[in-house]
């Protein structure tokens, strides 16, 4: 048996929810967690939409790395 597969995606959020990006974090196919990364989180920095972004990368790029 093979060692699952595993990756993330980021989704911007809509507007109604605050904006930012959602990171789905995927085991083998399925979503096996996440996060939420709001642009009022973000708000004192000069360029938000990319601050949340590169976050929400990390994130996901931390959690592939302890797989």
């Amino acid at each position: 048996m093979g060692k699952p597969d595993y990756s993330y995606g980021i989704e911007p959020r809509p507007e109604t929810l605050g904006g930012g990006y959602r990171l789905r974090l995927i085991e083998a196919g399925e979503e096996v967690g996440g996060g939420v990364f709001p642009l009022e989180e973000y708000a004192d920095e000069p360029e938000p939409e990319k601050a949340a972004y590169a976050d929400a990368q990390a994130e996901g790029e931390t959690w592939l790395a302890t797989r």
